[in-house]
């Protein structure tokens, strides 16, 4: 794919190395899952999409970065969907004009039409300005946003705990007290079976959980670019909370986070019976914030939130005192 300008903006279409491009997004405060390189991999493995990496730049100084997942059938139907960008560097969200000019040409790079299929899902606060801007550059909305949950973890743990709602910093204390081992595995060797354990909630609870193979892979992509908890980079963390140090009885709370540039997410949260009487998920989740923290990460993104369909979930991650936020809307 060439390069692509509008005016003083422009876009470079896989230019330089993965090297160069992860350095970039080390740079993003806020990074995205969808966004990073071991995501693009596991998804090319897992479902035939091929990564195209675009940097903006505006008179020809960098200033985001956006990646294109497309892939090919039946040799004249393509799809291409971008998820959760584009990204800014340094935390510098450019002018609504800029932005524009931005979405005018992924507009060109993702056309709509019987033999193009295009998926947006912007990384753009939802509102009425944002979504005329989209519609003037050729997009149609057709679904709603994407609503997470941002913790920022610059913060102190003193200031961590007081901003947590009153009744989870008191379930919190609860677990703290139950005698619960914390195991911190910066390889997730057990991934396979959180994933069994996902599934068979998944069931339970009717809701469409990510597949063992997508999952494991992107493990496997991120230790390969970043380590293993070393610092600041791609990685994972699986959190366990363990009933006693034999861990006869099998944990009470596991959850999965991936780690991509500064920012980490929580992919996977269970719990056993005992563990949601225990509270042992906050214990769990608090022990890994503080971990990714003591590891240079400085945003973590709790994963996604519906009131309408998982009021519990919602409850549970707003009450950590994150910062809730809503994307305009999946467009194509």
């Amino acid at each position: 794919m060439p390069t692509s300008s509008d005016g003083a903006v422009t876009i470079l279409w896989n230019e330089g190395t993965v090297g160069e491009w992860a350095a970039l997004f080390a740079r993003v405060p806020r990074s995205t899952l969808p966004q990073c390189f071991a995501y693009a991999g596991a998804m090319g493995r897992t479902h035939g999409f091929v990564p195209r990496l675009g940097l903006i730049q505006r008179d020809g100084a960098p200033i985001g970065m956006v990646q294109l997942l497309e892939r090919r059938t039946l040799r004249l139907f393509h799809q291409r969907q971008i998820h959760r960008g584009p990204l800014w560097l340094d935390g510098a969200e450019p002018d609504l004009e800029t932005q524009e000019a931005v979405f005018r040409l992924l507009r060109r790079a993702c056309p709509d039409n019987p033999l193009n299929r295009a998926s947006l899902l912007p990384e753009l606060a939802a509102g009425p300005e944002a979504e005329a801007m989209l519609q003037r550059c050729g997009f149609r909305r057709f679904g709603p946003g994407y609503r997470t949950v941002w913790l920022d973890l610059s913060h102190s743990e003193e200031e961590l705990r007081a901003a947590m709602a009153r009744d989870w910093r008191q379930r919190l204390k609860g677990a703290e007290k139950a005698g619960l081992v914390i195991d911190l595995d910066w390889e997730a060797k057990n991934l396979p079976w959180l994933m069994k354990q996902e599934h068979e909630q998944a069931l339970t609870k009717q809701f469409r959980p990510m597949t063992g193979a997508l999952a494991v892979r992107i493990r496997n992509g991120l230790l390969k670019g970043g380590g293993k908890g070393g610092g600041k980079g791609d990685g994972v963390l699986m959190a366990a909370a363990l009933e006693d140090r034999s861990n006869k009885a099998g944990p009470a709370a596991s959850a999965l986070f991936y780690v991509h540039g500064g920012s980490a997410t929580y992919q996977i949260g269970w719990s056993s019976e005992s563990g949601r009487k225990s509270g042992a998920m906050r214990l769990v989740l608090w022990r890994a914030a503080l971990a990714l923290k003591a590891r240079g990460v400085g945003w973590l993104d709790l994963g996604g939130i519906n009131p309408d369909s998982a009021p519990g979930v919602t409850e549970f991650k707003l009450g950590t005192g994150g910062q809730p936020v809503e994307s305009a809307g999946l467009f194509r």
